[in-house]
């Protein structure tokens, strides 16, 4: 869910866009790069079932949660 709601709200507020991510470049892994923050979001998804933490049933449903929540995330009207 989490992945899916992140994925929805940087969207939304960046258009869908490619974008290559550096997080672990100080470990000495290459960076991986994204046509969208949903690919990104997949990717984090489905590790969670070669992890054996999730079943496929449980992640396919919760991107699509996550997805709702990130909806009414970038609806919402935040004061300045």
């Amino acid at each position: 869910m989490q992945s899916g709601a992140a994925a929805q709200v940087m969207t939304d507020l960046f258009g869908n866009l490619a974008f290559t991510d550096h997080t672990h470049d100080s470990h000495g892994l290459a960076p991986r790069s994204f046509n969208s923050f949903f690919e990104a979001a997949d990717e984090a998804a489905i590790s969670r079932l070669y992890g054996g933490i999730h079943f496929r049933a449980a992640i396919e449903k919760g991107v699509t949660q996550g997805k709702c929540i990130g909806q009414k995330v970038s609806a919402l009207k935040f004061r300045k």
